[in-house]
């Protein structure tokens, strides 16, 4: 009876979801997930939100320098030295909209997500007042001393030997045993395409990602999924981006934050 049922129920026809647009149908695919998966050369590997080439992530450092923990290691440093307080400060922004808001609330111009909505999925507000990362919490940071995130500085020391601590295990773990995925889309990302250059920004699954390349992998399969937009953004459409379309960036400054990352440049951040 059952599986009478479930024939029935895939037979049917559903209602069509009709999806608008305001000037281009060229917009509907930053709305709708999809996903990509296949392999890319670690010098096409850009960070999240800092741009530069994956080879030359703190993560990485610690891993192909063995440091032998986390105080004096290239991740301290780099928690140290980088200390954006503003989106402005960590995205290389001066005249956007959002370069005043929060780092945290950081967002790229061709996500649609806001600011807002950003910030309250990733970050608490701790008993000291500084906001700190969720998923530093989910690994045992305290909510009333600690501060920071993975991504820059400052972070609580715990918070620094936590992410340390992280990646190392991870890495060893990788070494030993291999890569062995749970899933094709662990390592996830977006692509930024203009004309035929090309890089992949990784998103999810960084532990894995920096391990793999301290390894030496010549080619690291990765994905791309549509979790904040689409899986490819192409410089030709920056008129329409999300975050560009409703004021948050300036087009301009929008185009020079992806040419950036394209190039592999990281953004001049304040020190402290």
């Amino acid at each position: 009876m059952f599986q009478l049922l479930r024939r029935r129920l895939r037979g049917r026809k559903t209602a069509t979801d009709i999806q608008p647009f305001s000037r281009s149908p060229a917009e509907i695919p930053y709305r709708q997930a999809e996903t990509i998966v296949t392999l890319v050369p670690p010098e096409r590997c850009r960070s999240n939100f800092l741009g530069y080439p994956v080879q030359d992530s703190p993560f990485v450092r610690i891993l192909t320098r063995d440091d032998s923990g986390y105080e004096g290691s290239a991740l301290e440093a780099f928690y140290q030295t980088f200390q954006p307080e503003t989106v402005g400060e960590l995205l290389g922004l001066k005249t956007s909209a959002i370069a005043s808001l929060p780092a945290m609330s950081a967002v790229m111009p061709w996500w649609n997500r806001h600011p807002e909505q950003r910030l309250e999925q990733v970050a608490v507000k701790s008993g000291n007042g500084r906001f700190l990362g969720k998923e530093a919490i989910k690994l045992g940071a305290s909510e009333q001393t600690d501060f920071g995130w993975q991504y820059y500085g400052p972070v609580s020391t715990p918070v620094g030997k936590m992410e340390y601590e992280r990646q190392v295990s991870v890495f060893r773990s990788i070494r030993e045993q291999g890569f062995r995925p749970t899933s094709a889309t662990q390592i996830h990302g977006e692509f930024l395409v203009s004309g035929e250059d090309w890089v992949w920004v990784n998103i999810g699954g960084k532990h894995r990602l920096n391990s793999l390349v301290a390894l030496g992998s010549p080619d690291i399969q990765v994905s791309a999924k549509g979790k904040y937009g689409p899986v490819i953004i192409r410089r030709s459409e920056s008129s329409i981006w999300p975050n560009v379309q409703n004021g948050l960036f300036d087009e301009a400054e929008a185009l020079e934050l992806f040419d950036r990352i394209l190039a592999g440049r990281g953004p001049e951040m304040k020190t402290q």
